[in-house]
């Protein structure tokens, strides 16, 4: 087994398809299929499930590629060390950002990248935070923004920034509209949270960190939560309060549009608000790469930048964080 064979491996793991791999890797895709052929006898059992739905990895296979990953990140950092820190860093960095989040950093996240670090290759993946907190501990990504994350051992967590989540509704021209709203009389302050659990609400379903976020508050309080409507989407959610089926609750960052356009009406839930923390994690495990540090500091500093600038509406973990240490673990917290 060699690097060349590794590196195939993950390519056909990541593409899903033999195809699609020797495509990207610009190699016949007999000479791929080959490769794993051999990869499989060298190791006396099945790699990879081919079928229908394309190329996935056996259990086994699972495990190669976590080591797959890990070692190729290294032999990739070893130019940029041998050089020194005086040359340009590059490489790949795979980070995770749940919905709402991506809606506001991956952009400027991926120019700050292409101004400071042309050579890095910045891949974003989206997803919920439970899907991203997965990937993580899968070694699919090498950065991620989590919330609140229940299972934190075996990660570095920085914590970025405290964020309010708000009931919101329809509100066209100042008034609610809909069946389902008809009639709900809420006060023009904070709502209690027991009193938002029994309205018509549209929320993610069971095991979603913000969902989990509710239901732990809620019962803290001995109320029961019973949405009319689970749908594990934050636009799905907006759409169906916008169009009058209940009430939602999401971060104040993921509405702040519609409040200032006069589509929704918001609440802050509780008093104090009911919010959730924020956190920057890389695996505890897994040494940052040069390219990954250098992405982890410029995604510390845009946190902050869009916090300050009023972009986010959130609270800063301090008065002004200090950029992660570069490729250094951190207390997990």
């Amino acid at each position: 087994m060699d690097l060349r064979q590794l590196r195939y491996f993950v390519a056909i793991v990541e593409q899903g398809s033999f195809s699609r791999a020797a495509e990207a890797l610009r190699v016949a895709q007999p000479a791929l299929s080959q490769h794993m052929r051999h990869m499989e006898a060298e190791l006396g059992l099945p790699l990879l499930h081919r079928g229908p739905r394309g190329a996935v990895p056996t259990e086994a296979g699972a495990r190669l590629l976590t080591h797959a990953r890990a070692i190729l990140d290294r032999f990739a950092e070893i130019p940029d060390s041998v050089r020194g820190a005086d040359r340009p860093v590059t490489g790949d960095v795979r980070i995770g950002l749940p919905g709402t989040v991506s809606e506001i950093l991956s952009v400027p996240l991926i120019e700050r990248v292409r101004a400071e670090h042309p050579g890095i290759r910045l891949r974003v993946a989206e997803a919920m935070s439970g899907y991203i907190l997965d990937w993580l501990n899968r070694d699919a990504v090498d950065l991620a923004v989590l919330y609140n994350p229940a299972a934190p051992k075996g990660l570095v967590l920085r914590h970025a920034l405290t964020e309010e989540l708000c009931l919101f509704a329809r509100a066209p021209g100042g008034d609610f509209s809909g069946a389902v709203l008809s009639g709900v009389d809420l006060p023009d302050g904070p709502v209690p949270l027991a009193r938002a659990a029994a309205l018509p609400l549209i929320l993610p379903a069971l095991s979603h960190g913000l969902r989990d976020l509710i239901e732990e508050a809620a019962q803290a309080e001995g109320a029961a939560v019973t949405p009319g409507i689970e749908i594990d989407s934050y636009a799905r959610i907006k759409e169906l309060a916008a169009r009058g089926h209940g009430f939602g609750i999401l971060p104040r960052a993921a509405i702040a549009a519609e409040i200032a356009a006069g589509a929704f009406r918001a609440w802050p839930i509780g008093s104090p608000p009911l919010r959730r923390r924020i956190y920057l994690a890389h695996a505890a495990d897994r040494p940052l790469s040069a390219a990954a540090a250098a992405v982890s500091g410029l995604a510390w500093d845009l946190l902050g930048e869009l916090v300050r600038s009023g972009i986010w509406p959130a609270e800063l973990a301090g008065p002004t964080p200090a950029r992660p240490l570069t490729g250094a673990p951190g207390p997990a917290i």
